[in-house]
């Protein structure tokens, strides 16, 4: 009887919230959002003369202005969007370079920049969509509440894109959600370890594995 009302103790709180919807956008629809924004991206036939520059980074891992124009592009397209001193995370310690960005005003009713990083060596492409306002997406954590898009959220996912299977993350930021589509999940987990290293238990008591995106 003890151990039960320790474990209701704890668990009570969570399970009243099972099912109970708050207000916002399922963040299944900013899936299907970034999801065709994907599918739509086609290479501009400049990029193999522009963009393949070197992107030289700050000490703690950000790009600096003076690298290559897409990297400048990028800079621009996220300050419009998310506000001064956000800018594009740099990925060229996984063989990927930034090639290309473009904002986009509707992804499931919120402003984004998709960002598309290209591999010299394999060809492969990763997406990387930074959105405003994470919050107004919602979305079922791992103990089966419906919460929206909390700073901390790390949500790993394979996504069907056809005929195709991808990888899939989504973080939760303070100010804005970072969505990921690679070639599979190694590689999509692998950018955002790059975006935000994985904080130890200590640091966080948010960090959620939630696998519903309804």
């Amino acid at each position: 009887m003890v151990a039960a009302s320790v474990l209701f103790g704890i668990y009570g709180p969570r399970m009243q919230q099972r099912g109970v919807r708050v207000g916002g956008t399922p963040l299944a629809d900013l899936i299907k959002a970034v999801s065709r924004s994907a599918a739509s991206y086609s290479p501009p036939r400049s990029n193999a003369v522009v963009d393949r520059e070197e992107e030289p980074t700050n000490p703690g891992g950000s790009v600096n202005v003076g690298a290559s124009g897409s990297v400048r592009a990028a800079i621009k397209d996220m300050a419009e969007v998310l506000g001064p001193g956000v800018e594009p995370p740099s990925l060229l310690a996984m063989d990927l370079v930034l090639v290309g960005s473009a904002i986009e005003r509707n992804l499931a009713g919120a402003s984004g920049v998709r960002l598309v990083y290209e591999s010299d060596r394999s060809g492969d492409r990763v997406f990387v969509f930074e959105v405003r306002d994470a919050m107004q997406f919602t979305h079922f954590d791992s103990l089966g509440r419906y919460l929206p898009l909390l700073s901390g959220t790390r949500i790993e996912e394979e996504l069907e894109l056809g005929p195709t299977r991808l990888g899939l993350v989504i973080l939760g930021f303070d100010d804005r959600a970072t969505v990921i589509i690679a070639i599979d999940v190694e590689t999509a987990v692998d950018v955002a370890d790059a975006v935000r290293p994985v904080l130890r238990p200590e640091e966080s008591s948010v960090e959620s594995a939630g696998t519903e995106l309804s």
